[in-house]
């Protein structure tokens, strides 16, 4: 089956595939396919490489199409890539000139399916790293694309060629928050920003482990699990991170993000720790207010029984200062009462749900 779907949806999901794996699948418009959607590889400089992609026109009519290169200067939010505005935009990660199409632009009859070779010409003074762009695939002109008067349609595949050499993978994690401070029950969920300093596209993953207030790990979450790209010079937010535990929960929690990255054989690893609490308001509020009817039944009580008992003793200067002494004692024996009560549930409380 075939869906048809606007650049914007088209740019998202081949920004998905690009920067969430690195498999081989398609990128499609109103009316046009290109595959594989995604090429990546890492060649030396001076090597010169040919591509084929695959371009199959979804229109149920005869349409011409225009190729053309552009780099990638960026990741904007949620990951989508941002293309150069044109090929004289220096982002420095350049890739498009790198590139010769075999033509400017071919004509494809209702359904048909072409195969193109592109050449990757990589120069012999690139600079070691990651390099981005995409092979651009349009219903209009580009020159008409770049002063806003296109009205069809265009997709592009991904290109990232990390040339050989000294690289420099430097990635460090600039936020590692909760939503919130204090939360309700176990489900809770944390923001991760990471900024990546070097010039290579970097994956950071790993387990983002979740402790109790007795020491105990009562969780674990997989960070980055679909290995999403940091672009060079790029902080990119993941938010998508939930923990769900399996009981009520109370008290202080402590969450540490151990991520690594880089290749294999010279991982690197960045990690931060967060604390929050878990107070589950709907359980502590009704026995707080129990408890706090307890204690007042109790003081009243107490008070009601020394009054009558005082009562009973005869008056006198003697008499008075000793109810007097008593009254105190009495009123410091309710207040240690009522904190070691107060004390003792929160005790049960931690060890019935941390």
């Amino acid at each position: 089956m075939t869906y048809k779907i606007s650049l914007t949806q088209t740019l998202l999901i081949i920004s998905f595939l690009f920067f969430f794996s690195v498999s081989t699948v398609f990128a499609q418009g109103a009316g046009v396919r290109i595959s594989p959607a995604v090429i990546e590889e890492t060649l030396d400089a001076g090597t010169n490489k040919t591509y084929t992609i695959d371009i199959e026109n979804l229109n149920s009519i005869e349409q011409q199409y225009f190729l053309f290169t552009r780099n990638i200067s960026g990741v904007g939010e949620g990951g989508a890539p941002i293309f150069a505005d044109s090929a004289l935009e220096q982002t420095g990660f350049e890739l498009a000139d790198w590139i010769t199409l075999p033509a400017g632009d071919i004509t494809l009859g209702a359904g048909e399916r072409q195969s193109i070779d592109i050449i990757m010409d990589v120069p012999m003074n690139a600079s070691p790293g990651s390099h981005f762009g995409g092979v651009f695939v349009s219903a209009e002109p580009p020159d008409m694309d770049s002063i806003g008067a296109a009205v069809g349609y265009q997709v592009a595949n991904i290109i990232s060629i990390r040339v050989s050499g000294e690289a420099i993978e430097t990635a460090t994690i600039r936020q590692f928050s909760t939503g919130k401070f204090l939360y309700g029950s176990q489900d809770v969920d944390f923001n991760v920003r990471i900024e990546n300093a070097g010039n290579v596209l970097v994956r950071p993953a790993g387990p983002l482990e979740v402790f109790n207030s007795l020491g105990r790990q009562v969780g674990t979450v997989n960070f980055n699990d679909g290995r999403a790209g940091v672009f060079p010079g790029e902080t990119r937010e993941f938010t998508e991170l939930e923990w769900i535990g399996d009981s009520v929960g109370f008290g202080r929690y402590e969450a540490i993000l151990s991520a690594t990255y880089g290749d294999a054989g010279a991982k690197k690893t960045i990690s931060s720790t967060v604390t929050f609490w878990i107070l589950p308001l709907n359980i502590i509020l009704p026995a707080l207010g129990t408890l706090a009817l307890i204690l007042l039944v109790t003081i009243l009580g107490v008070r009601m029984y020394i009054k009558r008992t005082l009562a009973q003793m005869n008056t006198g200067r003697r008499l008075v200062q000793r109810r007097g002494r008593q009254s105190s004692s009495m009123n410091f024996l309710l207040l240690v009462t009522g904190l070691v009560v107060v004390a003792l549930f929160l005790l049960i409380m931690l060890v019935l749900f941390a």
